[in-house]
């Protein structure tokens, strides 16, 4: 294995500092299980707009759909990410690329996830390593990938804290990333994992079918500007025709990232 080879797999999983915020690759944390809208139960505390804006969440998350992410980063610079999800048939990739931060995070890397193995490359590199996630620990920081809710929809669901409807399939709210899990506020690829920051405003549109369409996340860091995260979702029930890479391209990772 390289030495561009394993530096490639550690940049995948370093995180961005911001004052208050930092941004991540691929979204991981802790595993979540696929689950359809008619299994979701009824918010004990909520309210009708709240049951129905989750229950979107989950119908959206337990079928398959592409997904776009862009948003301004802590530090200056920009991040977009681009890809697709589908939990019938365990494939996710996203490509995701940093511009405008000066520094070595610059640049586009892409991911394949099928069931459990995952392949990575960066540009200009035409070389993918391959991991195989079953030999991850959940306790891993680093490395962990949660195949089961990659771009964050079902722990999104779990944290919704309030709702309420403009309109039909307009919706506005808040979030709280500490109600599940550590202080992550996920949505698509990449994800933003907030310090400190507390309850976050967003707003979300449905269409007649109850998928979700669009989900913007406002963050406040301190000292700086805010940041505003857009998510959109579209070919919703989609199969994916997501494959993995030729495998004359592929390399194995070290087994040091297995220890």
């Amino acid at each position: 294995m390289t030495f561009r080879a394993a530096a490639m797999l550690a940049l995948a999983a370093t995180v961005l500092a911001g004052t208050s915020a930092c941004l991540g690759f691929d979204a991981g944390g802790e595993e979540s299980t696929p689950f359809a809208a008619s299994q979701a139960p009824p918010s004990p505390t909520g309210t009708p707009a709240k049951d129905e804006f989750v229950a979107a969440l989950r119908r959206t998350h337990a079928a398959p759909y592409r997904f776009t992410v862009e948003s301004p980063l802590p530090e200056g610079g920009t991040v977009k990410a681009a890809g697709a999800f589908d939990p019938v048939a365990k494939l996710f990739e996203a490509t995701t690329t940093i511009t405008g931060t000066g520094n070595a995070q610059d640049g586009t890397r892409h991911r394949i996830v099928i069931a459990k193995d995952s392949y990575q490359r960066e540009e200009p590199d035409k070389r993918w390593i391959h991991l195989d996630l079953s030999r991850i620990a959940e306790d891993n920081p680093l490395l962990y990938f949660d195949t089961a809710d990659p771009t964050g929809l079902a722990k999104f669901a779990a944290n919704v804290t309030s709702v309420q409807r403009a309109t039909d399939g307009t919706y506005s709210g808040t979030v709280d990333p500490y109600v599940k899990g550590p202080g992550f506020l996920p949505i698509g690829a990449p994800s933003i994992v907030t310090l400190g920051m507390g309850k976050a405003p967003f707003k979300a549109t449905t269409d007649t079918q109850g998928n979700v369409l669009t989900i913007t996340i406002e963050l406040s860091p301190t000292g700086k500007p805010k940041l505003s995260m857009t998510t959109t979702l579209t070919d919703h029930g989609k199969p994916s025709t997501t494959k993995p890479p030729k495998s004359s391209l592929v390399d194995e990772a070290d087994e040091m990232y297995y220890k």
